[in-house]
This record gives structure tokens, sequence and C-alpha cells, in this order.
């Protein structure tokens, strides 16, 4: 195969769409006029590319289902993906990143670095867990297995006697955490 490039428009021959086979050359054409329409030259191969990969998935589905898919199609699944498309770049745009050694001040003008403001994850009260475990372990075995029935399956599905038996475990053990 020979690759002819011109200088300055970046035209080659092996990248022509022109040369695709049928019907992936009408999908060039058509998701070339659809990546003409954004304003970002960088993005249009990344549009015409995803278009035509769209067309090919869309055309193997009506193909399964015995059907073609007609010029119209093409366009309106051209449409739909360049709508798409647009959605993920804006998505993008609202991702942000923040830089945890820069220097915060509090409400009192201490300043710190941020990372210092974040919980470590495993600074875990040790004596408090035990604690509520045992806690936990030393109710009324209908007490518990509404607990779990709350944790574990829809919380719907929970009786009155059920809610009357979590609020009170709940009263119990915050009444516990206040004395310790």
């Amino acid at each position: 195969m020979t690759c002819l490039t011109h200088d300055g428009d970046g035209y080659s021959e092996a990248l022509d769409y022109g040369r695709l086979e049928q019907p992936w050359r009408d999908w060039a054409k058509i998701a070339k006029s659809f990546s003409y329409q954004l304003d970002d030259q960088s993005d249009r191969a990344d549009l015409m590319h995803d278009i035509i990969v769209e067309l090919y998935k869309v055309a193997e589905k009506y193909r399964e289902m015995g059907k073609p898919l007609t010029r119209g199609g093409c366009i309106l699944v051209a449409e739909y993906r360049r709508l798409y498309f647009y959605h993920q770049k804006k998505r993008w745009k609202r991702v942000s990143s923040v830089d945890l050694n820069s220097v915060v001040q509090d409400e009192d003008g201490n300043e710190t670095e941020m990372i210092q403001t974040i919980l470590d994850e495993k600074g875990i009260n040790v004596d408090a867990w035990l604690d509520f475990k045992n806690y936990y372990q030393n109710r009324p075995k209908k007490e518990r297995k509404a607990i779990r029935k709350l944790i574990s399956q829809n919380w719907r599905t929970l009786s009155g006697y059920d809610w009357k038996l979590i609020r009170r475990f709940r009263a119990e053990a915050k009444q516990m955490a206040v004395v310790d």
C-alpha cells in the first residue's frame, strides 16, 4: 500500500475514508458531516469514530432483526451520538481536582494543609466499638433479629413491633454513649 502525504493539509491516502468498503464509506461521510458541527477541531476525529462505531453496532442489531439500516436511520443514530458526545464533554468539565497539599485557613485564621483535615479511616475508636458490639450482643434475640432485618433486608418489610424494638435499641445505645 502506498502512502501519499501532502504537507500542510494533512492528507494521507492510507487514511482516506473514501477507500473504505460499503457501508463503511457511507457511514464515514455521515460522520464527517456531523463532525464539522463541532467547534473544537481536536474533537472532530473522536466524534467521527464514535459515530462510525455506533452505526456499526446499530446496523448489526438491525441485521439480527432482519431489517436494513436506512440513511435516515443512520442520520438519527449520528445525531444521538453527537448529543451524547456533548453530554460526556460537559460531564468531564464538571470534574475538578483539589491539591491536598494546599494551605487552608479555619475560622480562627489558623493555617493547615488540607490533607491534615481528612479523618484517618483506620483510626477507629476500638474501645467504643467493642462496647457497642458487646451491648448489641447482650440485647434480646428479637431485638437483634429486627436490627439484622433493618440492615440486610428491605426496611419497608419491617413490622411495627420491629420498629419499636429498633427505637428502643437506639435510645438505650444513645443513653449508653452519653454515660461514657
